[in-house]
């Protein structure tokens, strides 16, 4: 049936060109710009939303531009980004970080420091199908006990502070629950400043410089070759070519297919995305591989009223709870625990004086997304009031703006983890099958698969995925290098005889 489909379609559309990129996010822009870096025109870019970046999504908030998705830039030593940016980005200024327990301010700097070493101690070191939150979680309960044995308050604030420990991974890892990733991980740190700062300008920067056309707009414009609102809803490989059929009835048959969609949209889709269907290990490193999410809260307000403090990072405790309840008895309740318990940190943006960035994390984020702005803002003034009333007189913000990736049936989610399902299935390189490209009976590859879940070492950043987009453009590129080497020889018989 799909071949009849295709040579209808073609009758009627004819060919697409030489490649198709489907999605325009850190990978899908890197993979356009090093396809022009080698001269290689025909392509188009097929993007589900309305805007180009992916899981890049800056706008301008307040006084400069936000990130309700990727922010920071994380290393400056062997990091893609930094390399390319480096004369655009800067370390985050020293951040003035107050902790607060119970609506009252505690000196938290031996907690935070104490879950920065286990933190660190709960990669790697433990046997198969062990969870981070199992690895820290016994390293803590040793250290705390013992390090705060004669101190009953302190003992309680330790115990809270398992939470905030949570969070902290949770942000990290983007994971439900920190009992999902498993401590043994193939992510490699890059080193230097992890913090490095677009300073007002937003990640969206990256993409611009991908194309050569920051600072100055004098590279690529790729505007005519970028098509939005193309959900694509099947992929077919043929011996020639892939077609694809998209939701709006558009139709394309390229000879070359980057696709670089989330792995959430994979384990949604893969089963009837693809024909045929993909294979055993691919299918396997999908179902198996982390995808979750978090939260992001752009909150704006009308004056400074938190003096000299830069971040917040709060840790919850029954009172807490007891008036969240009261307070706030909208949005979901699981496990006889309140969704406002995952709101752990917040600090304010940069360049950007008046508005905080706060992150909420946990089992409740798909739910907590459906809260409409203005039930998001009465919770975020009940949670600031409880938490720091004590201390400052808390205005109604002035906006806010909740992200919602979770929701997106574009995105399904943040970032990919490794899981202890990946250790379960025992599958061994599972980004590598992943990054496998699909290849026609003669051997050429014509599906290319890019993106940050694809990357074996730097899965869940930027880099990651810009990494992967040049990967598979280079790909593409030996492969046309090659058809013109044979096509030269092949017109050319007489050297033969």
């Amino acid at each position: 049936m799909w071949r009849l489909l295709f040579v209808l379609a073609s009758l009627i559309y004819g060919t697409s060109g030489e490649i198709i990129i489907i999605g325009s996010g850190a990978a899908g822009i890197a993979a356009a710009s090093r396809l022009l870096d080698n001269n290689i025109t025909d392509f188009r870019i097929l993007e589900a939303e309305d805007r180009i970046g992916g899981r890049i999504h800056s706008f301008f908030f307040g006084q400069a531009f936000v990130d309700i998705g990727a922010e920071y830039v994380h290393g400056d030593e062997g990091n893609l980004v930094y390399e390319l940016a480096k004369d655009f980005i800067s370390p985050e200024a020293e951040e003035d970080v107050a902790v607060y327990y119970s609506g009252s301010r505690k000196l938290g700097d031996n907690l935070v420091n104490t879950y920065t070493e286990l933190e660190r101690e709960s990669w790697g070191r433990n046997p198969s199908f062990v969870s981070f939150g199992e690895s820290f979680l016994q390293r803590y309960y040793a250290r705390i006990f013992n390090q705060y044995k004669n101190d009953p308050e302190m003992i309680a604030f330790a115990r809270d502070f398992i939470r905030t420990s949570e969070c902290f991974l949770l942000g990290l890892e983007s994971a439900f629950s920190w009992f999902r990733p498993s401590s043994s991980q193939n992510f490699q740190n890059t080193e230097g400043e992890q913090d490095l700062s677009w300073n007002g300008q937003g990640f969206k920067t990256i993409l611009e410089i991908l194309l050569h056309n920051f600072p100055k707009k004098t590279g690529y414009h790729i505007n005519n070759k970028i098509l939005l609102n193309k959900v694509v809803k099947k992929i077919v490989l043929f011996d020639d070519c892939v077609h694809i059929f998209c939701e709006d009835g558009s139709e394309y048959a390229p000879q070359h297919v980057i696709f670089t969609p989330s792995i959430g949209v994979l384990k949604a889709n893969h089963r009837s995305l693809f024909v045929p269907r993909l294979d055993q290990f691919k299918a396997r490193a999908i179902d198996s591989l982390g995808y979750d999410g978090v939260m992001k809260v752009l909150i704006e307000f009308s004056d400074v009223w938190w003096g000299n403090n830069t971040s917040f990072i709060f840790v919850a405790s029954e009172e807490n709870e007891r008036r969240f309840r009261k307070e706030v008895p909208f949005g979901p309740i699981k496990d006889n625990d309140h969704w406002l318990n995952w709101f752990f940190y917040m600090d304010v943006a940069p360049n950007n004086p008046k508005v905080f960035i706060a992150w909420i994390v946990g089992p409740m984020v798909p739910e907590v997304e459906k809260l409409s702005e203005m039930q998001m803002k009465k919770a975020i003034l009940a949670f600031l009031k409880i938490s720091l009333g004590r201390d400052f007189r808390v205005p109604l913000p002035k906006r806010v703006i909740q992200s919602k990736w979770v929701s997106n049936p574009n995105f399904r989610g943040t970032y990919s983890y490794e899981s202890v399902d990946t250790d379960k299935a025992s599958i061994r390189h599972s980004r590598e099958h992943l990054a496998d490209p699909i290849c026609s009976r003669d051997g050429v590859p014509r599906i290319l698969f890019a993106g940050e879940a694809t990357n074996p070492t730097r899965y869940g950043t930027v880099d990651g995925a810009v990494a992967t987009g040049f990967r598979e453009a280079d790909r593409i590129a030996d492969i046309l290098s090659y058809k013109k080497i044979t096509r030269r020889f092949r017109h050319r018989k007489d050297w033969y005889y």
